[in-house]
């Protein structure tokens, strides 16, 4: 593929975002706050949905950067974003992006520093490309609530299959990215957690070349991880309050962008074993804890937990 294509390809794919993502934003609830034992829960659910949207905008305009082939034009670059420099070692070659504001969807509110690093005579649209993104003091205050967090840490994005997602439906009914690595959160109310990563997309749909936008673009995700016992699992680590927790997908979890990348259905658990507490997450109701039927798009997810001999539902706004 041409450079001069590439650079219109990523052009169009931040044009697409921006025009889909433009107007829609949502104020997020916090947890309510429960006696039985469930509030630990509720906060890895609602932690773990907010930081993987952040990194999955992270692995957007990776995306973008690495469709661009070359930096000599700031034409495709993420929304408030530029590129310091880049630095060649031996075989790899490192892009230096700093953040200093709002990204395209105007949702989230970034600075700081990520360093994408990968070799020389690797292009992203290659099957089994493989990047290596890494964090820097990457500070994000998401726009409706004004809280803020602080993420440091790497992670291995390789492109499985190859393609860029702009060429759905153009050669690629489905393209599929893995990341996997290890990651540090420190919250504003002085918390913190660690957080390693294990997630599989499976991008599905189609880029409409006529209108600039994509059709029924869904991202259906599951787990790759395993530790001891555990497997399938998309994210575990350390949480705020200091437990080991691991969450798993038994069921694939979809993201469709006519729902602005809310989870739509699919199923995760949640296991804190040192407190015998956990929970299983099922996706996909509306504002009436009633399952939502598609096109509709929900506005909570079902929470069914327990904490030793004690158990049971809550609903929890997305």
């Amino acid at each position: 593929m041409k450079t001069t294509h590439l650079f219109k390809l990523s052009m169009i794919l931040v044009t697409a975002f921006a025009l889909t993502f433009s107007g829609c934003k949502k104020d997020p609830i916090d947890p309510v706050p429960d006696t039985n034992g469930s509030t630990s829960v509720q906060q890895i659910s609602q932690d773990d949905n907010h930081l993987q949207k952040i990194s999955d905008d992270i692995n957007l305009d990776v995306e973008i950067i690495m469709s661009g082939g070359t930096l000599k034009s700031t034409n495709w670059l993420p929304c408030n974003a530029t590129i310091d420099s880049t630095n060649i070692v031996n075989d790899t070659i490192t892009y230096y992006i700093n953040y200093h504001g709002l990204n395209c969807p105007e949702t989230l509110y970034r600075t700081g520093r990520v360093e994408v690093s990968k070799h020389v005579g690797t292009q992203w649209y290659m099957p089994g490309a493989t990047v290596i993104i890494k964090i820097i003091n990457l500070q994000v205050t998401h726009v409706n609530n004004n809280k803020t967090i602080v993420i440091n840490g790497i992670k291995t994005h390789k492109n499985i299959t190859g393609g860029l997602l702009i060429q759905l439906g153009f050669g690629f009914n489905t393209i599929v990215h893995r990341t996997h690595g290890f990651m540090t959160v420190n919250f504003d109310d002085g918390s913190n957690r660690t957080w390693n990563v294990a997630r599989r997309c499976v991008y599905n749909g189609s880029f409409n070349i006529n209108t600039g936008t994509f059709d029924q673009l869904t991202i259906g995700v599951d787990g790759f991880g395993q530790v001891g016992n555990y497997t399938d699992l998309v994210t575990w680590g350390v949480d705020r309050n200091g437990d080991q927790f691991y969450i798993s997908v038994p069921q694939p979890v979809h993201y469709p962008m006519s729902c602005f990348f809310d989870p739509v259905n699919g199923i995760q658990t949640i296991d804190i074993p040192s407190k015998n507490k956990g929970a299983t997450i099922t996706y996909g109701f509306d504002s009436n804890n009633q399952p939502v039927v598609p096109p509709a798009c929900p506005t909570k997810y079902k929470v069914d937990w327990y904490h030793g001999a004690n158990s049971g539902t809550i609903y929890l706004w997305l």
